[in-house]
């Protein structure tokens, strides 16, 4: 049998026939009988795909163009009826794919905002900060984390950097990155104590600055129900032996300009002949399953 992610097994099809399996199930909700029906749309659509992996659609790799653009049919631009009939089950075909598919982005974003919460700063507000896990263990190995602070502040919103990610005016003596997501963030109301800088642990050297230069692997979690993306991620001006793996959401916010999609990296077992033999390092996947050895008496023997 054929599994992802394995060296030994064509596991590339997998991950192709569950891609295949949701732009199918977009078309044929209504109708799951005729899924067949949308096998050469969903040809198409995978043929007519940007890979990231050969940097082009496989159309324009086998006949050296890029893929015709298809125009919405007008009705009476031809004269022949079974032309007209399979334009307009094609463009009905389209319209019932836009339909399925804000569908089903609107069921994710809402069931990924239950746990969010809708908050904007304007530029001059004061936030307190909420530092993140791998900014309080990579850079200060703490002993007792429970009793570690987990806001620190207030600092002055300076530039809204996107849609959901802003710059804070830190003190000049600190070094970790000034743009946080705003889920990090807590306006700060009524009286507080102004805090002219960060705690002198988090006030690191320039070589110890806390930014992502590249991702070396990728894995999913599970928290608290929901399936989390999580890149294995080597600091900058940092060993191998301080790599930790991060919520890619978290990284997107944190670090808008460093992209997450053009690194080279490894899923579990997969096989990536872009990586460098130094850049390989033993990752600990948890657990492996057990191995039962069944043994049996032969049967006229003592």
């Amino acid at each position: 049998m054929s599994s992802a992610y394995h060296p030994e097994t064509d596991g590339q099809t997998e991950v192709i026939n569950r891609c295949l399996e949701g732009y199918l199930r977009c078309f044929a909700s209504d109708q799951p009988k005729s899924w067949s029906h949308w096998l050469p749309w969903a040809e198409y659509w995978y043929n007519t795909t940007y890979h990231i992996s050969i940097g082009k659609t496989p159309f324009e790799v086998v006949y050296g163009r890029s893929p015709p653009n298809i125009v919405r049919f007008l009705s009476n631009e031809t004269k022949v009826a079974a032309v007209a009939l399979e334009l307009r089950e094609r463009d009905e075909a389209l319209n019932q794919l836009k339909m399925h598919l804000l569908k089903a982005q609107q069921q994710m974003k809402n069931q990924a905002d239950k746990k969010r919460r809708s908050v904007q700063f304007d530029v001059g507000e004061w936030v307190f900060l909420k530092l993140r896990p791998h900014r309080q263990q990579s850079v200060v190995k703490r002993i007792y984390q429970k009793l570690a602070p987990r806001y620190y502040g207030p600092f002055q919103v300076m530039e809204r950097m996107g849609a959901v990610a802003y710059k804070l005016a830190l003190p000049p003596q600190s070094k970790i990155h000034s743009v946080f997501h705003v889920s990090l963030l807590k306006k700060a109301i009524g009286n507080y104590q102004v805090q002219g800088e960060l705690p002198k642990e988090l006030e690191i050297s320039p070589n110890d600055d806390v930014y992502p230069e590249k991702v070396l692997g990728k894995r999913l979690t599970v928290q608290d129900g929901i399936t989390v993306s999580q890149s294995l991620v080597q600091w900058k001006n940092k060993s191998l032996d301080e790599v930790t793996w991060e919520d890619d959401d978290v990284l997107r916010g944190q670090f808008p300009e460093f992209s997450l999609e053009d690194k080279a990296v490894v899923m579990e077992d997969a096989v990536d002949r872009n990586v460098n033999v130094t850049d390989k390092m033993d990752i600990d996947y948890g657990p492996k399953p057990k191995v039962w050895r069944i043994y049996s008496r032969r049967k006229g023997k003592d």
